[in-house]
């Protein structure tokens, strides 16, 4: 049997897919096409849904500031100054889709959606390479099931990235069957490195497969070589704007760099709830009964297949320590990570956990597997069409209602946001009465003192030179103000600590979850 360009001599006691006579439609190729486009338009769906009633939160307020500046070229020095750490490219893709008429929590959003239908086609292609349909399904749906579904209703680039990766990926196992494959594969690699600054590791995971692979046949590929030094030149070209933005934040970065942040990414990605732990139960107990089976039909027989080629084995190798790598270069040159920039790994943990599993059971077990997450799947997207039907597609937060209440009480004195991030959010969906007496107070050291960081508010400081919003150096503020209604509490909340320290007088006005409204005065 030849699948592509690997040759695979099976036993005749062991044909494809042997031992799932009890679900034969699985092996259907109408079957699996129907489930996959299903799947694909069910997700479209929901997630175009999901996206129309979600707020911005501070990073997509980024997107949608920094890619309606006009001209083009106050958008490159909007970057060049460090305000975002995303790319240009990605802002130009991002410009492409507000082009489009509509809602902009949606338009803005879409090319992450993009993204993600991507990376579902791209497992779903490359483990049908090797194995069967069933396989590249139950790839698909781990994919729904894990925690980057959340980033396809995410306006940034990390899900865009992945998808670009996935599909350069597929095209990289195809190259030796179409000449105009090879320009593909450097096309999509540089729109991955274009879209996220640090996708030039993920360069180095396909030099190393294709390094392998030249060992392997003894023979040399220079287009894919070129593709991949193609792929680096966005990184390079912008390589000075990097350096800047690292010499701004880099020394005082929010989440550091640690061997404890790569172990964390993992345990984030493999999102261990109910779900998995059911979906593992049911899976384990369809193998054992699938092996008693066999074991009473086929007394001593049995094969297992090898379902990869050694340079496709060390491609998602690399992907799979993406997150790793990250962390160690991130702690060579001195910036910072956090777990969302590892999300190429979710490529080498799916494919590698269906390889492996295809190669430790029999055949028969992605079907079981298959099967399993489909019950799953299900189940979740039927609480989640629940959810957002409940949910309506309103955007109104009360937070911001109520706090315009207070603030039309008193006219006369400023509404200080404790978070940086709150701020950038309330200035957008805030009922504009309360715009004018919003305000940002900022203060590089006491941020650092007390928060631990500087970044959000050097950022807001630097957002403020292209936009209308109030900001004001804590120095400067407390000589022009006695008394200010503060909201307090939120990520990177530094006030709060500092007008308690200051002995400033506290009036609780209102207080719910994880924020306090008060009236301070000196």
């Amino acid at each position: 049997m030849e699948h592509g360009n690997a040759k695979l001599r099976l036993p005749t006691s062991a044909p494809d897919d042997a031992g799932v006579a009890i679900i034969p439609a699985m092996t259907s190729p109408i079957f699996s096409s129907v489930l996959l486009v299903t799947i694909l338009a069910c997700e479209l769906a929901l997630l175009v849904f999901k996206a129309g009633g979600k707020l911005f939160w501070y990073d997509e307020l980024l997107t949608f500031h920094i890619s309606r500046l006009r001209p083009f070229s106050l958008l490159w020095r909007a970057l060049q100054t460090g305000v975002d750490g995303s790319p240009v490219g990605y802002y130009v893709m991002v410009r492409l889709a507000g082009m489009l008429p509509g809602d902009p929590h949606i338009t803005l959003r879409l090319p992450s959606i993009v993204g993600y239908l991507l990376t579902l086609l791209s497992v779903y292609w490359f483990a049908r390479r090797r194995m069967p349909a069933t396989a590249g399904l139950a790839a698909v749906l781990l994919i729904t099931l894990s925690p980057f579904r959340e980033y396809a209703v995410e306006a940034r680039p990390y899900s865009l990235l992945v998808g670009f990766l996935g599909i350069s990926a597929v095209l990289w196992q195809k190259i030796d069957e179409n000449r105009f494959v090879t320009p593909l594969f450097a096309l999509f690699l540089t729109l991955a490195v274009s879209s996220h600054y640090l996708a030039v590791v993920a360069v180095s995971c396909f030099g190393t497969a294709e390094l392998a692979r030249t060992l392997l046949s003894r023979q040399m590929r220079w287009g894919v070589w070129a593709g991949c030094l193609f792929a680096s030149c966005p990184f390079l070209m912008t390589l000075p704007v990097l350096l800047s933005y690292r010499e701004i934040y880099g020394g005082n970065f929010w989440e550091q760099s640690s061997w404890f942040t790569a172990v964390s990414t993992y345990r984030y990605y493999l999102g261990l709830d109910w779900k998995l732990v059911f979906v593992l139960i049911l899976y384990f107990g369809l193998v054992v009964g699938d092996s008693l089976l066999r074991m009473m039909r086929h007394s001593g027989e049995g094969s297992c297949e090898r379902a990869f080629n050694p340079a496709e084995i060390t491609l998602i190798s690399g992907l799979l320590l993406y997150p790793a790598l990250l962390v160690v270069l991130t702690k060579l040159c001195g910036s910072g990570y956090t777990s969302r920039y590892g999300w190429p790994g979710i490529l080498g943990l799916v494919l590698g956990s269906v390889y492996l599993l295809r190669t430790l059971w029999l055949k028969s077990s992605s079907a079981y597997l298959l099967v399993a997450l489909l019950m799953v799947v299900a189940v979740q997207g039927v609480s989640d069409f629940q959810m957002l039907a409940k949910a309506g597609s309103t955007r109104v937060d009360k937070r911001w209602t109520r706090l315009e209440e207070f603030g039309r009480g008193e006219p006369n004195i400023p509404v200080v946001m404790g978070s940086p991030l709150d701020y950038l959010q309330a200035t957008e969906y805030a009922p504009s009465e309360l715009h004018a007496q919003l305000v940002s107070v900022v203060d590089d050291g006491e941020a650092k003192r007390i928060a631990g960081t500087d970044n959000v508010d050097k950022n807001i400081r630097l957002l403020a030179q292209f936009l209308p919003l109030h900001v004001e150096e804590l120095s400067a503020f407390q000589s022009a103000y006695r008394s200010f209604i503060l909201y307090s509490g939120g990520d990177f909340d530094w006030i709060t600590q500092y007008v308690l320290e200051n002995r400033y007088r506290l009036l609780l006005l209102a207080k719910d979850a994880r924020h306090s409204l008060y009236i301070a005065e000196r």
